[in-house]
């Protein structure tokens, strides 16, 4: 399994905005959609092309059936590595 660094807020919006959060958050509200979408759309051009780098979508994984697995403490998705 790979170790993901634990990550903190840092006071300020992570999308980029530059305003301030609240105490022990990461974005105002909505926020985390617009950073999202810009990752999304900047690195993958789309989500269908986000889905289908990471093995998603039809002919691959179901993400549907996988969140699934996962929330029922599965090991498919980042677990499975």
């Amino acid at each position: 399994m790979t170790s993901i660094e634990r990550m903190l807020p840092t006071g300020e919006c992570w999308c980029g905005c530059g305003a301030e959060t609240a105490t022990g958050s990461f974005f105002l509200p909505g926020h985390d959609r617009t950073a999202e979408s810009a990752v999304i759309t900047l690195e993958y051009g789309d989500i269908p092309g986000f889905l289908v780098h990471h093995g998603y979508g039809p002919g691959g994984k179901n993400p549907k059936h996988e969140l699934d697995i996962w929330r029922s403490g599965g090991k498919h998705g980042r677990e499975a590595s």
